[in-house]
């Protein structure tokens, strides 16, 4: 059994794992949690992860305890022996978006979902702007992938669970115009009549 770790609130990284967890029929109970009354987290979670951040995993089969939603969905790929494939070559072309994910697309709505919450003034603004400009360059990049192709590496992937969730922030969050990329939003509507998709909705 997998315990998947939140909090009272989700996110695209907690809604990651929920779809790979349905995507690949693992067993799972989520046990959510809130911070203390001092804002602190409480110390069994700490435990499990010392950064404090959602999602993480506890898996009862082995003991293992993983932190960091792309490489929870790295090692529930392999424990499921789903959306991963076997070649090396095909392998590789999976783990490289996974990790423009990892590196880039993630950090860079995170900075800018903390620049939103900034009192307005210039310096905010000047970093929002930045961050609006990066996150339209990654859909130019991954509009272009998706030209030739129904997902990020033909079949669908733990690259495309990784990304999609982002989808549903573009607009509201880095004001992206989603109709100039119909190739990113076909992609965005194959995944979402996925049953996973439609269990984590």
């Amino acid at each position: 059994m997998i315990i998947l770790y939140t909090m009272l609130s989700s996110s695209p990284n907690i809604r990651k794992i929920s779809m790979m967890l349905h995507e690949a029929d693992l067993p799972f109970r989520v046990h959510k949690f809130e911070r203390q009354v001092d804002g602190n987290l409480p110390d069994d979670f700490l435990e499990i992860n010392p950064n404090g951040t959602v999602p993480a995993i506890l898996d009862e089969d082995n003991g293992s305890v993983l932190f960091e939603s792309c490489a929870i969905l790295y090692y529930l790929a392999e424990k499921s022996g789903k959306l991963l494939p076997a070649g090396l070559k095909q392998r590789g072309e999976v783990m490289k978006w996974l990790m423009l994910e990892a590196a880039n697309m993630g950090p860079t709505m995170g900075e800018l979902y903390h620049y939103m919450l900034r009192a307005p003034d210039e310096l905010a603004d000047v970093h929002l702007q930045r961050y609006k400009d990066k996150v339209a360059q990654f859909c130019t990049i991954l509009e272009r992938q998706l030209a030739d192709r129904e997902y990020l590496c033909g079949e669908c992937s733990i690259a495309d669970i990784a990304l999609f969730p982002w989808y549903g922030v573009l607009e509201d969050m880095a004001e992206v115009n989603l109709n100039a990329y119909p190739n990113l939003n076909n992609w965005a509507g194959r995944i979402t009549k996925r049953p996973a998709a439609m269990a984590t909705a």
